[in-house]
């Protein structure tokens, strides 16, 4: 056979270079070369069939459409040139199948595949197949070329095989073969079996391969539908474990045989298997698996989350705690609950009852109750049994079911008797339903029809039906469901009696154990059952008395046969209910109800108590049976088992509360209303209430503690969860109590009421009796709480286990227990313990303390306490009807995740007893009760809900009057509330749609109500609703429906109502996520407590409201002020000073120019540059106020009020300071217009004397002879005579002063009275009045003070006050002045019309007393005698200064030394130098730091260890009252209340000179100013030198240098040219020296200032920036005093629009006394306003007003009662100690002092200013 390919050619002519099927590709000539273009070939070729021939001029060519397989001859002729030819023959090629490959079918079979050779006719060819194997044919196939696969069998299994293929042409040729090796698989497993477990399976298998030498192992997949495993092994079983619970499971079975280097697979054998369920699979689905150990808890549940995370399930592990959370907020739709995120094609979900029984297994024992009450509230069944499908145990669940307690009405009992009981306790007939094997019937479809009333079908039992009833139960078959049919007593009752039921889940051959039970306990049993034949043996083993059997049939022929086989059983039946395809499910019913109803007449009664005993019989556990809780409830029964009337026992085991605690409050109250007072000395009558509370809580404290107390302190200070059972079986036993008393007196009051004649005091002994039979856990709560206030008094504790109370009880606040915060029985707060307990919180949470305060208010039994329970899951108390009294505080946490969203970790609830209730409503206060409550908890909340109830218009009225009271307090006060109204039983959807107009009346109401509430509060400002917090028509506004979804007890709750309240939650949620009011810690929160509760007690609540937290914010606020203040001061003092140094230094150079306007064109500039650096600063100023209260600074938004007060005063500041400024600009460019005529002349003279000494010395130098010493001087003095007489020195004019000052003093009188010019008339000589003291001759009537003789007892008392008056006039002008005549510049008629308008500010100040015209002239000629004397010293001492000629003979010696040094030719350049810096630099240099050193010591005191002292007003009263307490000395204490001014300006010097005093203080402050100077000079010589280089001129060179100082040194011009003048130094020379002389100057005068040590004189000889008066007006404010008892106002900045004072003192400090007896007042101000007592005065028009209306004459004062007994002890211990003292002192009787005064310490005295003041060293 011809090979395919192959060619024939002739060498270097034809080239064959590639042959295909259909192609041939050739080339001739030489390699490499290309043809000629125009060289032509002709090629040729031929077979035996064809011939073609084609032209081309390439020497190569590609023949295309040849046939395969075909030999052709081939001739290339060249046609042009030699005509030589070339010849080649070639055969095309054969194409071979392609895509060859096999297919492994089975052991013994593979399948070979193919595709056929490309563009070939089929026609043409065959395909031949051949099997080798071990190189040994084993079978040839020849095949058709239509055919591409073919199929191999009876091969060897796992053998190599040998396949090829070619294709064959009709002539026989043949393509080359393609090959492939081919193995066939091994034989599978046999026998496969599987053994299933819960996560895991066992697979076995035989072994295939009995020949033990071939190597082989297996392959085993397990795929699931979420993973896939792969495993191998060599044995013939395998364990797959990892597998989930529940989950179906495909496992396939693979043998892999080793083939030289293949190894081989065979088919699988696949095996399908679902995996058992167990507990711990499903609780991981769930995500609860941590929880089977580490149980849920109530706390964890119901703590606060994201809005996304409460309202959907994002995956399938959120499902619980969604149902969990919609549970606890009472929403029947929680068992509907679906993942968010699956899709409807492929839903993932879980049935109810697995989840209900997952998270049952997973709670703790008050998660399990919880979780079972709200069920019950929801008319889901709750769990009896409770199976664990791991264990197969199950377990009574009697502790879980032990809260819920039912209310019915039994048809039985008379019409008007019903009972609430628990449900645990009570004994009802109970039917279970059961079923046996499949059926089609739905139990628990028809059980709940049957136990629903008509028209109210609600599905108790969860079904296939219902939503997720579909899923398939899992781990909740042998679930014992409960529930409980109770009549309401109505005709409409399905059942007349109450009935429970039971339903078992799953097939009853399972659950052999809850069937006995059932059986045991039940009064029928109903068994539904459709296949009798099937179950026929397990039925005949049922020996149940009372079995109901309820059977499907399809029809008749299947009732017979049921019939029948029913006949054959010997089970003892009741009776049989067959349901067949024409009864309805209505008649169904019917027929079960009519069942039930005949089983009812004979039915025995069980409570689930009862069940307990019988369960463990039976091997079922019981959740009571648990040590620790059995422990706890023998304690807690130990303490109940023995109270048979609760009214008595509370008499005798607790004390502590009840009447004495009563009286207590009352007289606490009294204490701050003084009421009955009347007209008693107020001192005194506080006095006895003092004595009379002492003695009430010295009997409470001696009264022992009862034995049922040690056993509660016991029970709590055990481990956590004992305490826990153990106040739980307390809450449960005392409730049951409760219901017991109260049940049999209501029967009592019902038959007195139906009596004839109604005996009203025995219905008034059982109203008492039944206010008084209710006791539970918060009455020995509250026992505890009295007996820790009592123990806390003493420094020792009696009983070490109530000094941990307040921790325990903390920790009970965190796991959820309410708290009693206000004692409603005795409407009071016991604030110690609070206090403490609230600390101990913060301690136990911080750092994460913070804290957000949600209260609800509203009328009695409008479902407040529900709405709270409802909202957060938590269980509030509900009354029932009955009168809740107090408040309670419970406790909720936020989840890390939302803490930062919320900005809190806590929200605190708080639930109050009703307004207006039935119980109160008959007292005479108690409107201003509920005033008190709603004022006290709108004071705590952030958000306050007010619950209203649709269906009552006046009592909506009543509670919007009373919120609204409480809102308006807040207001005023700094707080700002938020409320929000939530409208109950809102009956349409649409309600608040179609309500707009209703709102807007709402709304009208609320404004109306506030102008009401303003009236009464005295604030006569037109305020409207929106005025005293932000209110939303629409937002604050919540409709929400009614409670009950039909007819209780049958009734669940209104899903409606659950969604509603739960939308409002998350509208009060987002509220507090906005808020920009940082939330408090709890400390912050006791603080408001005490002081809200402090104010309420007193009957006008603004203005009797003190709060820490404001106080300390405000001082905070007072503090930054005052340093952004001294920072604004201190800035522009730096620039005042440098700007008046600069004005000194160009007044020589206006002078010598003399251009007098360049110093006006100086001012000009220098005030718009200091009105500018003013604006910047104040700007500055501005902005840290307005950041201050924009940022998150704790408490910062209590003082917001205070915010323009100190933005006013920061204006008010830039306005002082630019007038300051500007007075002293225009004072420093007077002072040197004034010596320009000086300065002149003095110019003058040295340019003189310079050229006559210059002439002298050429004299003398001409001279022969060299003259000596004597000589030179000599003839010096005779040119000084010469030029002396010669110039004319002329001094300035003198003025009279005296006489100017009188002239400008008659212009200021001469308005006046004629005696007041007849008194002008007789002033000889101004000068010598005013030398002597001055005495005011008082001539006007006597004024009137207050009534009960609060006017002076004795003429002259005017007339001291009058003193006073002008004395402290006298001193103040004595201070202006010295501060005019210090600068020692000269006299200015300007400086005496200042002091008279100086003098008459402070008169019009003076309004009491008023002082008469004469006064008033006698008084400003003795001031102006005093000050012309002053001001002509001044005039005449400046004149001296600047006379010409004394200033020439003053350099008269420098002149000589000068003038010799030229003629002898001396060297003058170090003692020039020196002279320079000493006498020019030095001077200026000391006084540089004089004027810096004030602003220094003012940082230093404010820095420094005294720092607080100066901080703000009223720190600085407090050192100063401290000081004054501890120095013990009358005389300062007399002059700090008669000269308060004065005496504080003395106070802060000696505090200055005390400080600075220690160890050189000063003198380091100098140094640094030194140092700081020194290098500044250095700094402008090298400037100088810089710019300058080398100088000529050394006159020159200085003053450049000290241009360059200009704004920091004043040289004196004189000494400067007495320098400089005659110098013939080398300057450069020269410019050394100085700087030698520089430091030498420096060391100097570091030695001097060292040596100088005391800091009196220093600080003395301070004339500018004094650091004693820059810390004055930081400290004495407005200078304003209490009107009343003179103390000074304590407020911060100075503009502030109200004043205070922190400690009020008893009025006769301020020198007032009784006109009756002519002692001295005790009563002090702070006190009086909180009585009935009343005052007069000249502001009243002498008209008697009570000092509670103090602000219609005093608006801008603000007294406060005093926050405690202590608060003004203070003071009462000063008055006590020298009450004789200031009697002597005004001439009157000492004051008649309460004893308790007497026995004030001094410690206490301290102790009053550190509480006070807040400020404890």
């Amino acid at each position: 056979m011809e090979d395919p390919g192959e060619s024939t050619a002739i060498e270097d002519q034809i080239r064959i270079t590639d042959v295909g099927p259909h192609s041939v590709r050739l080339a001739w000539g030489a390699a490499g070369v290309t043809a000629n273009k125009q060289q032509k070939f002709q090629v040729e070729w031929k077979n035996e069939g064809i011939h073609f021939t084609k032209t081309t001029d390439a020497n190569h060519f590609e023949i295309k459409q040849l046939t395969p397989g075909t030999r052709y001859n081939i001739t290339v002729l060249e046609t042009e040139e030699s005509c030589q030819s070339f010849s080649a023959s070639v055969c095309t090629a054969i194409p071979a199948p392609e895509n060859f490959e096999y297919v492994a079918m089975d052991a013994t079979t593979v399948r070979l595949n193919w595709t056929s050779p490309p563009e070939m006719d089929p026609s043409f060819y065959k395909f031949q197949v051949i099997m080798y194997k071990n190189k040994e044919k084993t079978e040839s196939v020849t095949m058709k070329s239509d055919l591409n696969t073919i199929v191999m069998i009876d091969l060897l299994p796992a053998t190599e095989y040998k396949a090829t293929i070619n294709t064959i042409l009709e002539d026989d040729k043949q393509s080359k073969p393609v090959a492939l090796i081919v193995h066939t698989q091994p034989l599978p497993p046999t026998n496969l079996q599987i053994k299933n477990e819960a996560t895991s399976v066992t697979l076995k298998w035989t072994d295939p391969i009995t020949d033990d030498k071939i190597p082989h192992r297996f392959r085993v997949i397990c795929s699931g539908e979420a993973n896939r495993m792969e495993m191998f092994t060599d044995e013939e079983e395998i364990n797959v474990s990892g597998l989930s619970p529940g989950m179906e499971y495909s496992f396939s079975v693979y043998t892999l045989v080793k083939l030289n280097d293949t190894e081989l697979e065979s088919t699988s054998v696949k095996v399908t298997q679902r995996t058992n369920i167990n507990m711990e699979y499903m609780l991981m689905e769930l995500g609860l698996q941590s929880h089977l150990k580490n149980k849920l808890t109530l706390k964890s549940v119901l703590e606060l989350r994201r809005m996304s995370d409460e309202n959907q399930a994002q995956s399938f592990k959120d499902l619980s705690w969604l149902f969990l959370r919609k549970l606890m907020m009472v929403n029947s739709s929680a068992r509907s609950i679906k993942c968010a995120n699956t899709s409807t094609e492929d839903q993932k979900g879980v049935n109810p009852l697995d989840l209900i029984t997952a998270l049952f297994h997973c709670a703790d024992p008050f998660l399990q109750q919880e979780m079972a009450l709200k069920m019950s509230l929801c008319q889901f069944s709750v769990p009896l049994l409770l199976p664990n499908c791991d264990t197969k145990e199950c377990t009574l669940m009697l502790w879980a079911l032990r809260d819920i307690t039912k209310q019915f009405r039994s048809h039985s009992l008379r019409k008007d008797c019903s009972g609430e009981n628990s449900i645990v306790q009570t004994d009802f007939p109970l039917i279970s339903f059961v079923r046996l094997g499949k059926g089609k019937l739905s139990k628990s479809e028809f059980l709940n029809k049957l136990i629903s009333n008509n028209q109210q079908n609600h599905d108790t039992f969860v079904h296939w039906k219902i939503a997720n009833g579909n899923f398939p139960r899992k781990i909740c078959n042998g679930l014992v469901e409960m529930t409980w049919y109770l009549p309401c007593g109505k005709e409409t009752d399905k059942f007349k009696e109450p009935i429970a039921v039971a339903n078992l889940r799953g097939d009853i051959s399972e659950f052999e154990v809850q069937l006995a039970f059932l059986s045991q306990v039940s009064s029928a049993v109903f068994l539904f059952c459709d296949d009798l034949d099937s179950n026929q043996t397990l039925l005949n083993s049922l020996q149940l008395s009372k079995l109901v059997l309820v059977c499907n049939t399809n029809d008749l022929e299947s009732r017979n046969d049921l019939e029948k086989s029913l006949a054959e059983l010997t089970l003892n039946t009741h009776s049989v209910i067959f349901k067949d395809v024409k009864m309805n499910d209505d008649d169904f019913v019917a027929k079960l109800q009519m069942t039930v109803d005949e089983i009812l007449k004979h039915s025995t009664s069980v409570s689930i108590k009862k069940m307990s005993e019988i369960a463990p019989d039976l091997g079922i556990l019981v959740d009571e049976n648990d040590d620790i809780c059995q422990n706890a409830k023998k304690m807690a029964e130990t303490m109940t088992k023995d109270i048979d009337d609760i009214s008595q026992f509370k008499i005798r085991q607790l004390p502590l509360q009840g009447e004495k605690l009563k009286e207590v409050s009352e007289l606490e109250k009294e204490m701050c209303r003084l009421r009955k007072a009347k007209k008693q000395n107020i001192e005194h009558y506080k006095d006895e209430l003092r004595s009379r509370i002492h003695k009430l809580k010295m009997e409470q404290e001696n009264s022992n503690m009862k034995q049922v107390i040690s056993l509660f302190i016991s029970g709590l200070c055990c481990s956590s969860k004992f305490q826990m059972y153990f106040l739980k079986w307390m809450k449960i036993m005392l409730d049951s109590l409760t219901r017991q008393h109260l049940s049999s007196l209501d029967e009592q009051y019902k038959e007195a009421c139906k009596k004839a004649r109604k005996e009203k005091e025995h219905l008034r002994k059982l109203e008492n009796h039944i206010a008084n039979s209710s006791l539970g856990v918060q009455h020995f709560m509250r026992e505890l709480s009295q007996l820790y206030e009592s123990a806390h008094s003493h420094e020792t504790w009696k009983n070490p286990a109530l000094k941990n109370l307040p921790k325990v009880c903390a920790q009970l606040m965190l796991n959820g227990f309410p708290l009693e915060l206000v004692d409603g029985e005795a409407s009071n707060i016991p604030l110690t313990w609070i206090g403490d307990v609230l600390t101990a919180l913060n301690k136990l949470t911080a750092p994460h303390n913070k804290i957000r305060v949600i209260t609800v208010l509203g009328v009695q039994s409008t479902g407040k306490s529900t709405l709270l329970n409802t909202m957060f899951g938590v269980q509030f108390a509900v009354s029932s009807g009955r009168c809740t009294r107090g408040a309670f505080m419970l406790l909720l946490g936020v989840s890390e995740e939302f803490r930062a969203e919320l900005q809190c970790d806590y929200l605190l609830v708080i639930d109050t007893e009703g307004l207006k209730s039935l119980e109160l409503a008959k007292l005479a206060d108690s409107y201003e009760h509920d005033n008190e409550l709603a004022t006290l908890v709108v004071g705590l909340s952030d958000i306050t809900i007010v619950n209203l109830a649709m269906e009552n218009a006046a009592e909506m009225k009543d509670t919007l009057q009373i919120v609204v009271h409480a809102f308006l307090r807040m207001k005023e006060v700094g707080k700002k509330p938020c409320c929000h109204f939530a409208h109950q039983n809102a009956a349409d959807v649409a309600v608040h749609d179609k309500t707009l107009r209703e709102r807007m009346s709402f709304f009208q109401q609320l404004d109306v109500m506030t102008q009401a509430a303003a009236k009464m509060e005295k604030k006569s400002s037109n305020y409207t609703f929106t005025d005293i917090l932000e209110y939303n028509i629409d937002g604050n506004n919540w409709y929400i429906p009614g409670l009950w979804l039909g007819t209780p007890p049958m009734a669940p709750v209104n899903t409606g109502y659950s969604e509603g309240v739960n939308k409002f939650k998350h509208g009060i949620l987002d509220i507090l996520k906005k808020t920009k009011v940082p939330a408090q810690d709890f400390v912050a929160f006791a603080e408001w407590i005490r002081s809200l509760w402090k104010a309420v007690q007193f009957e006008s609540f603004i203005f009797s409201f003190r709060n820490s937290l404001i106080a300390e914010a405000y001082s905070k606020l007072c503090a930054e002020f005052n340093t952004w203040e001294w920072v604004f001061r201190k800035h522009m003092i730096d620039w005042c000073t440098k700007s008046e140094t600069k004005i000194t230094n160009m007044g020589a150079v206006s002078a010598q120019s003399g251009d007098a306007v360049n110093l006006d064109r100086v001012l000009a500039a220098l005030k718009c540059e200091a009105d500018n650096e003013l604006g910047k600063k104040e700007k500055s100023l501005l902005d840290s106020i307005q950041q201050y209260f924009e940022s998150e600074l704790e408490h910062a938004h209590l003082v917001e009020d205070h915010k323009e007060d100190f933005l006013n005063s920061a204006r008010g500041i830039r306005k002082e300071v630019q007038t300051d400024i500007h007075i002293k600009l225009e004072n420093a460019i007077l002072i040197q217009k004034g010596i320009e005529k000086v300065e002149l002349i003095k110019q003058k003279q040295r340019d003189t004397m310079k050229e006559k000494v210059l002439n002298l010395i050429q004299v003398c130098r001409s001279r022969t002879n060299k003259l000596c010493d004597s000589e030179l001087n000599g003839e010096f003095e005779k040119i000084w005579n010469d030029i002396v007489k010669q110039n004319s020195f002329s001094a300035l004019p003198r003025q009279d002063v005296v006489k100017e000052t009188y002239r400008l003093l008659h212009s200021n009188l001469e308005m006046k009275s004629g005696a007041v010019r007849e008194m002008l008339s007789t002033v000889t000589s101004l000068d010598q009045c005013g030398i002597g003291p001055f005495f005011a001759v008082a001539k006007a009537h006597f004024f009137t003070r207050f009534r009960n003789s609060l006017r002076p007892a004795e003429r002259n008392k005017k007339h001291r006050l009058i003193q006073l008056a002008c004395d402290k006039i006298i001193n103040e002008s004595e201070i202006f002045i010295k501060n005019k005549t210090e600068p020692k510049s000269d006299y200015n008629s300007a400086d005496i019309q200042e002091l008279l308008c100086f003098i008459d500010k402070n008169l019009e100040s003076c309004k009491d007393p008023q002082i008469s015209p004469e006064v008033e002239a006698a008084l400003k000629i003795h001031i102006c005698g005093n000050a012309a004397r002053a001001f002509q010293k001044m005039h005449d001492d400046y004149l001296q200064k600047n006379d010409p000629l004394k200033s020439l003979q003053l350099f008269k010696k420098e002149w000589l030394a000068d003038f010799k040094d030229l003629y002898y030719e001396r060297d003058q350049c170090q003692n020039k130098a020196e002279m320079c810096a000493m006498q020019c630099f030095a001077p200026a240099v000391m006084e540089y730091i004089q004027k810096r050193l004030g602003p220094d010591i003012v940082d230093e005191m404010l820095s420094g260890e005294r720092g607080l002292e100066f901080c703000t007003r009223s720190f600085f009263q407090c050192s100063l009252l401290k000081q004054l307490l501890w120095d013990d000395n009358f005389d300062n204490i007399l002059e700090y209340v008669r000269n308060y001014e004065s005496f504080v300006t003395k106070w802060i010097s000696e505090r200055i000179t005390e400080h600075f005093s220690k160890k050189g203080a000063l003198s380091k402050l100098e140094v640094k100013h030194l140092n700081d100077i020194i290098n500044k000079i250095k700094e402008a010589v090298e400037s100088v030198q810089k710019v300058a280089g080398v100088p000529t001129n050394i006159c020159r060179f200085v003053t450049n240098v000290c241009k360059n100082l200009n704004k920091e040194l004043v040289i004196q011009t004189d000494t400067l040219n007495a320098t400089l003048t005659l110098n013939n130094s080398n300057p450069a020379e020269f410019i050394d020296c100085f700087k030698s002389s520089i430091d030498k100057m420096h060391k100097r005068l570091v030695d001097q200032l060292h040596a100088e040590t005391n800091a009196r004189d220093k600080l003395t000889r301070l004339s500018v920036n004094k650091p004693q008066e820059v810390l004055f007006n930081r400290v004495f404010g407005c200078g304003k005093k209490c009107p009343f008892c003179m103390a000074p106002c304590e407020a911060g900045g100075k503009r502030h629009t109200n004043h205070f004072v922190s400690i009020h003192r008893p009025q006769g400090i301020g020198y007032y006394s009784w006109v009756t007896n002519n002692k001295l007042i005790a009563d002090i101000c702070s006190s009086l306003v909180a009585s009935e007592m009343t005052f007069r005065h000249e502001d009243t028009g002498f008209q008697w007003y009570p000092y509670k209306e103090y602000r219609q004459f005093y608006p801008n004062w603000r007294i406060q009662p005093d926050s405690s007994i202590e608060a003004t002890d203070y003071w009462k211990y000063i008055f006590a100690k020298y009450n004789s003292k200031f009697a002597a002192q005004y001439n009157v009787k000492p004051a008649d002092i309460p004893d308790s005064w007497y026995r004030i310490s001094v410690q206490q005295a301290n102790k009053c200013l550190e509480d006070t003041f807040k400020m404890k060293q």
